[in-house]
């Protein structure tokens, strides 16, 4: 099951039992549903993207797998400098991505609150709510979101292809074809 039907599917009974994974990011604190946390492991060699959105960190291999990786302060306005030693590899419908943090602590029940931002901002906030362990304040994300404003971001800086530069593609082949025979 991915991030976003464990909120959506529990009744007020159930979601008090869902298992977070906490996690720091500078000096913030954020969680997760365990069950979208695939893996953890120490930051991977990255492979930096031309002219990426400032949402997008690179690419990893691991186990065989590309993933993309999300630069997680973009998403949640937390501007602090991070060490990002530590990558979580994220479960999704669509494959595995990644997010880096410095830091990854316990898992454990959460109670959480709704977030004042979500309620202004609305869907295009990652945070859905706030919870705390012992005396720290964690921002709970949800998954899809987190997902979802990267995506927009992403599509945003890709250049839309034109009739121009189609029709120049086109030409090229032809003369392409036309110079081979």
């Amino acid at each position: 099951m991915v991030q976003h039907e464990i909120y959506q599917s529990l009744d007020d009974d159930n979601f008090a039992s869902i298992v977070h994974c906490v996690f720091r990011r500078g000096a913030s604190w954020f969680a997760l549903p365990a069950v979208a946390v695939r893996e953890v492991l120490s930051r991977p060699a990255m492979v930096r993207v031309p002219e990426p959105p400032v949402t997008f960190e690179g690419l990893c291999h691991v186990r065989s797998e590309f993933i993309p990786v999300v630069n997680l302060a973009c998403l949640t306005a937390d501007a602090v400098r991070s060490e990002d030693r530590i990558m979580l590899v994220l479960e999704d419908d669509d494959g595995p991505w990644g997010i880096l943090v410095d830091e990854v602590t316990t898992l454990c029940v959460l109670e959480i609150s709704d977030a004042p931002e979500a309620q202004h901002i609305g869907n295009h906030s990652a945070v859905v709510g706030w919870a705390t362990h012992g005396d720290i304040l964690i921002h709970v994300l949800e998954l899809a979101r987190v997902r979802t404003t990267a995506e927009r971001e992403l599509a945003a800086c890709r250049p839309a292809p034109t009739a121009e530069i189609s029709n120049n593609a086109f030409q090229n082949e032809r003369h392409m074809i036309a110079t081979e025979t």
